[in-house]
């Protein structure tokens, strides 16, 4: 595996993968790797020629307050993962390159980014979508992976790509689960002995009301209302929101039809966790 830490040295190592036609996956993550990004990048491995697993931190998605400076970084454990399910190219960009000083770009997807986490995160998917096109241009790969945990983010930044133009496929790679249910997540360090069977309890209960919802189509809010009591009654802090929303425009739908994602965001302690589910 061939590690690059600048756009130069990144082209270098690309070039004559380019000039055989080769096709090439990238893999955006931020470190901290679990096996969900693994699977992203054996995805990738499956599909193209040439891999791609960049590794940076964004400072553009992190709010004031939000956990950016304690967020978890291993650069060693990633670099060793990353090469052992067969990433051929690790990228470690800096910030001072990605955003020199001066930079005063904004890439945004504006009623997507401002429903659900945009609610509470309102420049969070502006960071995502101005740093993920800066980087799609520059690395110009065949196709891009990502998770379905990240369910809105997935759809900002197929919307995103749609409306540059941009020669790029976004394919979707389905969520990986812990034995009972966590969705894996580079935050779950951050949860507590005890708070670890509460937030596994988020994925039994949207599993419970989807069941609920294929049977009671009609009867959404009720469903809803009685998930948020569920989730409280769980031991969860907080529930952010809980929606039934269309997978395509995040619109929320009065009736449940094939398709539609049930999706939430919930605090356990000072943890935010999200997940979702297809109905």
């Amino acid at each position: 595996m061939i590690i690059v830490r600048s756009t130069a040295e990144l082209g270098r190592a690309l070039a004559r993968s380019r000039e055989l036609g080769k096709s090439i996956g990238y893999v955006p993550t931020m470190g901290a790797l679990h096996d969900g990004h693994l699977a992203l990048i054996q995805e990738a491995k499956r599909r193209d020629d040439v891999v791609v697993a960049s590794i940076f931190v964004n400072p553009l998605q992190f709010g004031p307050n939000e956990d950016f400076e304690s967020y978890p970084r291993d650069e060693e454990t990633d670099l060793g993962l990353c090469e052992k399910v067969g990433a051929d190219i690790a990228w470690l960009p800096t910030a001072e390159e990605l955003f020199p000083p001066g930079f005063g770009l904004t890439v945004a997807v504006p009623r997507l980014s401002s429903v659900l986490c945009g609610q509470g995160r309102p420049t969070h998917f502006a960071g995502v979508t101005t740093e993920m096109s800066k980087i799609l241009i520059l690395l110009a790969p065949t196709a891009v992976y990502l998770g379905e945990k990240d369910f809105q983010q997935l759809v900002v930044m197929r919307a995103m790509v749609r409306d540059l133009g941009l020669p790029v496929e976004v394919r979707a790679v389905p969520t990986v689960r812990e034995a009972d249910g966590l969705a894996l997540s580079s935050r779950n360090t951050y949860l507590s002995l005890a708070e670890r069977p509460i937030a596994a309890s988020l994925f039994r209960i949207l599993t419970d009301l989807t069941t609920q919802l294929r049977t009671e189509s009609g009867e959404v809010a009720a469903v809803l209302a009685a998930g948020r009591r569920q989730l409280i009654e769980a031991g969860v802090h907080r529930v952010e929101y809980l929606e039934l929303v269309d997978s395509e425009t995040l619109d929320p739908v009065p009736e449940a039809t094939s398709g539609n994602r049930l999706v939430a965001a919930v605090r356990v302690g000072t943890t935010r966790l999200i997940d979702n589910v297809e109905v």
